[in-house]
C-alpha cells in the first residue's frame, strides 16, 4: 500500500517576494519558520497581533475552521482581509503582506552597546578584542559576518570580521595594529581606554545560514583568518562531516598569529586540515603569493567542482583566485566573498 501525497500550497510574503512551502494542516508561521524565514512572532496565541498579516490572494483558515479567502481577480485598494500567521492554515495557493520579514539569509541590521571584556596581543600586533553584548539582548548573526564599531571622532564606521561563531554572548575580533597603521592603532586605544562601544551588525553575505552539503574550502590573507575561525567553529559546533580545508597565506611567518588553535583543531577533527603559505616578499607590494591560494586548492584536490569556497583578502586576491578556481570549474554560485558586494576589478 502506497503512502497518501500531502497536499503542498505554495505562500509569497510581499512586498520582499519571498517564497516558501506551506503542507495542509501546518500553521502559515511554523512552515516559514522551518524554511528558514524570519516574521514578528510573540504569544503564538493570537492575541498579542504581532504577526497579523494581510492576505493579499488565495484562501486561508483558522484553527477554529473560519475561512477567508479573496475574490477571483483579488481585493480592491481599499479592502484587506486580516489573518494570524500563528493560527492560520492555507487551503489553496496564497499571497500575504507582511513587513518587517527576513529570508533564511537575512538578518535585520541592530545597533548595540557592547562592554569591553579583553584586548590583547597575540601575535605580529594582531590584537584580540572580546566584547560581551547586553544579557538578554543579543543581536543576531551568521557565521562569517561582520561588525562595524562606531568611534567618536570619526566620521565613518570601523568594520571588523566577527571571529567567533554564533550563539555565544561574546563576540571576538582580529584588529592588526602595526605601528605604522595609524588608525588602527588609534582604534586599539580607544578599546583599550572605554568600558563600553557601540556596534551595528550584522554586514556581510558571505556567510553561512546553516551546515552545508558540501566540503568546505576557506581561503584568508592576513586577518582575514577572522572570519574562517568564524566558519569553522559554526561548521564544529553543527557536527559537520564533509572536509574543511583552510589555505591561509602570509607576507611573513611571524605572522601565523593562530598556529597553536590551527594544530589544536587538526589534532581534534579529522576532517579538517590547514596549509599556511608564507612569501616571504622582499617588496611590501608583491603579490605573489595570491597565487598560491587556488593553486594549492587545485593541487591538493582531483576537483573543485563540487566545492564550496569562501575567500577574504585584498580585491586583487579575491578576484585572481575566484578566477582561477573557476577555470579548473568551481561553480561562481559555490564562491563567496564580502569583496564582490564593494569592489570591482577596476
Amino acid at each position: 500500500m502506497g503512502w497518501a501525497k500531502k497536499t503542498v500550497y505554495k505562500v509569497v510574503v510581499q512586498p520582499k517576494g519571498l517564497e516558501y512551502l506551506c503542507e495542509a494542516g501546518e500553521t502559515l508561521l511554523d512552515a516559514a519558520q522551518k524554511a528558514g524565514i524570519k516574521m514578528p512572532v510573540s504569544c503564538k496565541n493570537g492575541v498579542c497581533y504581532i504577526c497579523q498579516a494581510e492576505l493579499v490572494s488565495g484562501c486561508i483558515v483558522d484553527k477554529r475552521g473560519r475561512e477567508q479567502s479573496t475574490a477571483e481577480g483579488g481585493l480592491s485598494e481599499a479592502q484587506t482581509l486580516s489573518f494570524y500567521l500563528c493560527h492560520s492554515l492555507p487551503k489553496q495557493d496564497c499571497e500575504i503582506y507582511l513587513e518587517n520579514v527576513y529570508g533564511p539569509s537575512e538578518l535585520p541590521m541592530r545597533n548595540a552597546k557592547c562592554q569591553v571584556q579583553q584586548v590583547t596581543e597575540m601575535r605580529a600586533h594582531v590584537y584580540k578584542v572580546v566584547l560581551s553584548q547586553p544579557a538578554g539582548r543579543r543581536v543576531e548573526f551568521f557565521a562569517g559576518q561582520y561588525l562595524a564599531i562606531e568611534m567618536p571622532g570619526r566620521e565613518s564606521d570601523a568594520f571588523f570580521s566577527i571571529a567567533s561563531a554564533p550563539g555565544s554572548r561574546d563576540i571576538e575580533l582580529h584588529i592588526q595594529a602595526d605601528p605604522h597603521l595609524t588608525s588602527a592603532c588609534e582604534m586599539i586605544d580607544y578599546l583599550r581606554e572605554s568600558s563600553t562601544i557601540s556596534v551595528k551588525l550584522p554586514f556581510g553575505k558571505s556567510c553561512l545560514s546553516q551546515v552545508p552539503d558540501k566540503a568546505v574550502m576557506l581561503l584568508a590573507a592576513g586577518t582575514g583568518f577572522a572570519q574562517m575561525k568564524s566558519l569553522i567553529e559554526f561548521l564544529f559546533m553543527n557536527h559537520f562531516e564533509h572536509e574543511v580545508a583552510l589555505y591561509w597565506t602570509l607576507r611573513k611567518e611571524s605572522d601565523l598569529y593562530a598556529s597553536e588553535l590551527l594544530d589544536k583543531w587538526s589534532q581534534q577533527y579529522p576532517n579538517f586540515h590547514y596549509k599556511a603559505m608564507v612569501a616571504e616578499p622582499s617588496d611590501e607590494l608583491n603579490t605573489e603569493h595570491h597565487s598560491q591560494l587556488a593553486q594549492a586548492v587545485i593541487d591538493e584536490h582531483d576537483s573543485v567542482v563540487d566545492k564550496l569556497v569562501f575567500a577574504s583578502g585584498s580585491p586583487k586576491l579575491v578576484f585572481s583566485t575566484m578566477d582561477a578556481l573557476a577555470e579548473a570549474g568551481l561553480d561562481a554560485n559555490n564562491f563567496y566573498s564580502d569583496v564582490l558586494e564593494y569592489a570591482t576589478r577596476d
